[in-house]
């Protein structure tokens, strides 16, 4: 009897603590968010504050943007309406759902910085701070004028033959066993191809021997992203780090190391080949025209980011396709009709339709990166002071029945047959708004297209109906939602 009482009066010790805990936290984020609401004022003609959740310790809203954007972004716009405000640790980023406003806030795009590290912390700083997508000004005029070249529509036309040989390579073994049908994961089928096509327009051919080296990398990145960026907490502090985590900064000494030598190493065997953009970004670096950050953090930002963004697509465009036998009939019908290149730079065909609903239905991002206008803005009915972080949501953009009717979120791609090209500009989140749309977005199109074209000559593609039952599952160790659906791949009789 004397220790059941003991039991539970350690029990109710126990609980008791952790209430008054609970509530002195819960409090204590009340508290910060009155002052940080007074420090960031954001309101409209009556004085009344924008809506928005509370400031949670240590990060804000930051993770669950990224970890569950598409329940948040919903679950946001129902409770605090179309314009509101969240925060990314303590920075207040005012999110915006509205084609109107998005317009309103671009109008004045050539302007606009982006916010230091996405607001995301240091530990994201050292993986990718100084990179293209995230430095403003001069420096990021110079460094784009780097790239630029690679990426232009015109270069990415010549360089489509290249990219269908390296698509129907991989699409060609990609069942080592050579079965008539066989299941994959569809990131596991897909990851691959878009890393080294990506890879290889900047360091050229790659032996076999380099890719693995590149791919090891790619995983020491991906890793410290998933296993301490996407933690948050002390993460987000230099100091923090230092002292508390020795591991995460081994970790993180080790990708910085070798992601170093491997470009040093690419820079030595291909100086020669001039035409290779690794060759002159490289001389810059030692010529002190670029800073070795910034060209480390944008070849990060171009093949470890985007990844996950060019898995996470490609992924779900083959899944949507999977879903849907009459598409697939339909697209090789006009494969039949047309050359790969002519059918990869049409913007009025299915296949074109079928990329653009899968942007429509899985952005990579539920929200943007954030940016902010030298000039005060008018959103949503908000004064929003100049320099103020804002972000457009991606998904709501998408969803918007106002704009794409009923049935939203159902794969239909035939939609796109009666909108015009440009009424996509402020209702369809896809690689960007303004003048900092990604760079890569032509590589990007083309790479997967003909991925696409090589895959469904090949296979017949259908989901298991596990995948059929739970189509939403994603991992969480990604900042991009990736899909774990299994596809069933059947070699087709031709």
């Amino acid at each position: 009897m004397g220790k059941l009482f003991i039991a539970l009066a350690s029990g109710l010790l126990v609980g008791t603590v952790w209430l008054l805990v609970c509530n002195t936290k819960s409090c204590f984020e009340r508290i910060i968010t009155r002052l940080l609401v007074l420090l960031y004022p954001v309101k409209d003609s009556h004085h009344k504050s924008i809506p928005g959740p509370n400031w949670q310790s240590y990060d804000g809203q930051l993770l669950e943007k990224f970890l569950d954007g598409k329940a948040r972004a919903q679950e946001w716009q129902q409770c605090y309406g179309s314009t509101y405000r969240i925060w990314s640790g303590m920075t207040p980023e005012v999110v915006i759902t509205k084609p109107e406003d998005i317009r309103t806030f671009h109008s004045d795009s050539t302007s606009h910085n982006k916010a230091r590290s996405s607001n995301a912390g240091w530990m994201f700083h050292q993986l990718l701070g100084e990179c293209m997508g995230l430095i403003n000004g001069t420096r990021w005029t110079a460094l784009r004028s780097e790239f630029a070249p690679t990426y232009t529509h015109s270069a990415v036309q010549e360089k489509m033959h290249t990219i269908s040989n390296q698509a129907h390579e991989y699409v060609s073994n990609l069942d080592p066993q050579r079965r008539s049908t066989f299941n994959l994961r569809t990131a596991k089928a897909v990851s691959r191809f878009p890393f080294f096509s990506t890879a290889t327009s900047i360091y050229g051919p790659l032996s076999d021997q380099e890719k693995e080296a590149l791919w090891s990398i790619a995983q020491q990145s991906l890793a410290i992203m998933g296993k301490y960026v996407l933690s948050g907490g002390i993460y987000r502090s230099a100091r923090l780090s230092r002292w508390l985590s020795p591991a995460a900064m081994r970790d993180l000494d080790a990708f910085q190391r070798s992601w170093e030598e491997f470009n040093i190493e690419m820079f030595r065997t291909r100086r020669e080949k001039n035409a290779v953009p690794i060759v002159g970004l490289w001389q810059h670096v030692e010529e002190g025209l670029v800073t070795k950050d910034e060209a480390l953090h944008t070849l990060s930002e171009i093949i470890f980011a985007n990844l996950d963004v060019a898995t996470g697509t490609l992924s779900w465009l083959v899944i949507f396709l999977a879903l849907d036998e009459n598409v697939q009939k339909q697209l090789r019908e006009e494969f039949s009709n047309g050359r790969a290149e002519d059918l990869c730079t049409s913007k009025n065909n299915l296949l074109t339709h079928c990329f653009l609903e899968t942007l429509r239905l899985r952005p990579f991002t539920a929200f943007s990166i954030p940016e902010s206008s030298p000039n005060e803005k008018a959103l949503g009915g908000f004064h929003v002071p100049a320099n103020t972080s804002v972000v457009v949501s991606a998904l709501c953009v998408n969803y918007n029945k106002a704009f794409w009717g009923h049935g939203t979120e159902e794969f239909r791609p035939s939609r796109f047959q009666s909108v015009k090209p440009l009424d996509l500009r402020y209702n369809l989140f896809s690689f960007g708004f303004g003048t900092r749309k990604c760079l890569g977005q032509h590589f990007g199109e083309v790479m997967m297209k003909l991925f696409v074209i090589h895959l469904l000559e090949r296979y017949e593609l259908s989901l298991t109906p596990a995948a059929r039952a739970d189509l939403n599952k994603v991992g969480r160790d990604n900042w991009v939602p990736i899909p774990e659906a299994e596809v069933v791949f059947t070699e087709r009789k031709v």
